[in-house]
Order: structure tokens, then sequence, then C-alpha cells
């Protein structure tokens, strides 16, 4: 699995930069990066996104760490009173379907990738 995605990125140096594609047989990125003075220059970078152009790298030039991926948890959590504990998405559902509910707690938030492991 790659790190980066085709399309915009950013450089260590905060500059703009736009992979192209990953090429799987050399484990590159193949890009372009856009220069502190507004020229676009053809980049390579390895699998770890430092910079490999011509075998000479830049460490400004390495790509910045990809932001990280959020989605947002809309549930609600059912409590019984032996601990146990179930999730549903309606709250109406919950109670429907549920017996014995010793605790119903919304849950509602945005959730970060690696959050908690």
């Amino acid at each position: 699995m790659n790190k980066w995605e085709k399309g915009p990125v950013k450089l260590a140096n905060g500059c703009d930069a736009l992979i192209h594609r990953f090429c799987e047989k050399r484990k590159r990125y193949i890009g372009e990066h856009i220069g502190r003075l507004g020229g676009c220059y053809a980049s390579e970078w390895n699998i770890a996104g430092e910079h490999t152009i011509s075998g000479i790298g830049d460490p400004l030039l390495n790509l910045a760490p990809p932001p990280k991926k959020t989605v947002r948890v809309q549930r609600w959590l059912v409590i019984h009173a032996n601990g146990m504990a179930s999730t549903y998405a309606d709250r109406q559902k919950a109670i429907a379907v549920e017996k014995d509910i010793f605790a119903l707690i919304p849950i509602d938030r945005e959730v970060t990738e690696g959050e908690g492991l």
C-alpha cells in the first residue's frame, strides 16, 4: 500500500508538488514539484517519500507526510446491566430492538486514522 496518492501533495519545504503515478517496478512516485520561484521540475520520490531524482536527494524536496484521514462517527451505544454493549445508527431502532437497556449513549465525533491504535 502506498502512503501518497496520485494528485497534489506538499513537500517538506512547504512547496506544492504533483504525483502523476506510482511505478510499481521501480517503487518510485513520479511527478513534478513547483520551485520557490514558480518553475515546474520533474521529480521522483522513493517509497518513503524521499526525493531521489538522478540519485541526488534533497531533504527539502521530500514529500511531507500525507494528512491523516478522518471519518465522522454517529452511533447510539447501548449499554446493558451486565456490561455488554452494542451500537445502532438509529436511536429509535436501538430502543425497539434492545431489551433491558441500562444506558443509551449518543456517539457523535470525528475519528482520525490510527486513533487508539
